[in-house]
């Protein structure tokens, strides 16, 4: 380890930039495919191969996926993840079996190239200082649900800092409420560690890092509403809570 840690240390210098240029050739490729209206899966993989492995690889990331099989196959549904690092996206585009649209925050979709991108993918621009914009842009969504998209949102809300799960936030749990689609908890484990909240070194402790993806089994919103929605949102991070314990041990280190 001692000999690796020159080699760790100029890597995570080194790596942001690199990174940087790599985002930027994929913002164009996928702008490209976008803009050409080629099929939706050549931009899926164009995000979540091209864009989000090579990233991982670069990075010296590797991933346990977990449960995929709980996934439903033939309907949209909301991805609810653990949130703590700006590589929780890239991990779960690079691994999902479905390609999906994430919530960002609406400052993203203002960088040249990349943003027009982003936006053309069918990205959520989240304000998150202003709770009516962000159900404004939940409600506009509800209806691409109904054609069989995937989304994925963090209820934490913004990137964490620590290794507790922060209370989870109901904008999200209404969106899924109303547009009757099913949530699936994705527990990312270890991701933090790869670039913390605050830091642009990257993966600058372990040559290689192994980060853990879980999904846990679908959960129907049908039965909920607006009176018993806090509760159900209450129950899913129990839930959520009681898998990170179990994966803690093996990924954060």
């Amino acid at each position: 380890m001692c000999m690796l840690q020159p080699l760790l240390y100029l890597r995570s210098i080194v790596l942001p930039w690199v990174l940087a240029i790599h985002t930027f050739i994929a913002s164009i490729i996928i702008w490209t495919i976008l803009v050409l209206r080629l099929p939706r899966s050549v931009a899926d993989w164009a995000i979540g191969q091209y864009w989000c492995k090579t990233m991982l690889i670069l990075s010296g990331i590797r991933v346990e996926v977990s449960g995929v099989e709980n996934l439903p196959k033939d309907t949209g549904f909301l991805y609810l993840f653990t949130h703590s690092s700006h590589f929780d996206i890239p991990v779960m585009m690079a691994h999902s079996p479905r390609g999906f649209r994430f919530g960002a925050k609406s400052e993203l979709f203002k960088i040249p190239v990349f943003g027009h991108a982003v936006a053309l993918s069918g990205t959520l621009p989240i304000t998150r200082e202003d709770r009516k914009k962000v159900m404004k842009v939940y409600e506009e969504a509800e209806k691409r649900v109904a054609n069989g998209e995937v989304f994925a949102l963090a209820p934490e809300g913004g990137r964490r800092t620590g290794s507790e799960i922060k209370p989870f936030k109901s904008g999200p749990f209404i969106f899924a409420m109303n547009a009757k689609m099913p949530i699936v908890p994705v527990i990312l484990c270890g991701v933090s560690g790869v670039m913390k909240k605050g830091s642009i070194r990257i993966n600058s402790k372990q040559w290689v890092r192994t980060v853990g993806m879980k999904f846990l089994p679908a959960m129907s919103m049908e039965d909920v509403t607006k009176e018993n929605l806090k509760e159900f949102r209450d129950g899913v991070r129990e839930i959520v809570v009681k898998e990170y314990e179990l994966m803690k041990n093996h990924y954060l280190k």
